[in-house]
């Protein structure tokens, strides 16, 4: 493990942001600039060129205040950690496989079975177009990568979007619809518990888009995203379910309260909306999430409306790429 000071992050950006992430802009030809916006009303975009971003997609994790930097080389895939508010950065063995045909949509997922400085965290990376997970526990000089198969031949189901929760991680089996438990045992990655079956509650005139789930304040909650067209991807409708893992037990959610869920397709998060007078512009209640056509939504879980929310401008014709982070 090494691990080093990280000290080139923005100024303005050592703030206190509690109440909701940050939007992280990658673009450039190199992915080499960096664009960080609040979408509070009060706050300015903010404009970088970090030198250890560059290259790199830098995505959320389980743990606030940390993020992963994912290098996706010819013949090795490259990982390390950084705590924004340390600045401490933690590199992890590299993967040296190629990277598979969509590597550059491959949207991995970071998930900690501790806080990374516990030399007993594990920490797990999955990807819904890499056909195997991997994982290791902090220190070690390489990655365990096996299958993304769990069942009998016939019937192999798929762990997708691990959570952490309460010092635990469940993940979403996506063929059986089962919310699991999961532990990790030697040199494996084992599902401990089968806890849950959820139905998918898929109203006659629209499509199942996506499953996203998201810890809120200690509970786990499973969000559905619906699409009224199949091929354009245009989430129009969302159905959130409570899981409550210790009693296997499920429940359709009508409002999140005072609360936002922020969806992305690396690590969804949840924040107490705790705006003022002066700053209304987080929406309590309600649901932030990119359409097909890269546009950032706000929906309105009451009235089920959608808004746009306006982003800075970049140029679209480079590469550029979308995160929610913690700073």
């Amino acid at each position: 493990m090494n691990q080093e000071s990280f000290s080139s992050l923005p100024y303005p950006l050592d703030s206190d942001h509690k109440t909701h992430p940050l939007l992280l802009l990658s673009h450039g030809d190199y992915l080499q600039n960096q664009t960080f916006y609040s979408i509070s009303k009060n706050k300015a975009p903010v404009d970088a060129k970090i030198a250890e971003f560059r290259t790199k997609k830098a995505i959320s994790t389980s743990h606030p205040s940390w993020l992963a930097l994912i290098r996706l080389g010819k013949s090795s895939i490259s990982f390390s950690l950084l705590n924004t508010a340390t600045k401490q950065e933690i590199h992890l063995p590299k993967i040296k496989q190629k990277p598979e045909p969509n590597y550059t949509d491959i949207h991995y997922t970071c998930t900690f079975s501790e806080t990374p400085t516990n030399p007993n965290c594990r920490v797990l990376f999955t990807a819904l177009f890499d056909s195997r997970i991997h994982f290791c526990r902090i220190g070690d000089e390489k990655f365990i990568s096996r299958p993304n198969k769990y069942g009998d031949d016939d019937d192999d189901d798929t762990l997708t979007s691990p959570v952490y929760c309460n010092g635990k991680i469940y993940a979403w089996m996506s063929r059986s619809s089962t919310f699991v438990q999961v532990d990790f045992i030697g040199g494996e990655i084992t599902i401990a518990n089968k806890l849950v079956r959820i139905p998918n509650p898929k109203p006659s005139f629209l499509r199942l888009y996506m499953e996203h789930v998201v810890e809120s304040d200690g509970e786990i909650l499973m969000v559905y995203a619906y699409c009224s067209h199949e091929h354009t991807g245009d989430i129009c409708y969302f159905i959130i379910f409570n899981i409550d893992p210790l009693k296997g037990e499920w429940s359709e959610v009508k409002t999140i309260g005072n609360r936002t869920i922020f969806l992305d397709p690396y690590k969804s998060k949840s924040f107490l909306c705790n705006t003022t007078a002066d700053d209304d512009s987080v929406k309590k209640n309600s649901i932030y999430f990119f359409g097909a056509d890269r546009i950032l939504y706000v929906y309105d879980i009451d009235d089920r409306s959608k808004t746009i929310v306006k982003l800075p401008t970049i140029k679209r014709n480079s590469p550029w790429r979308l995160s929610w982070v913690l700073m």
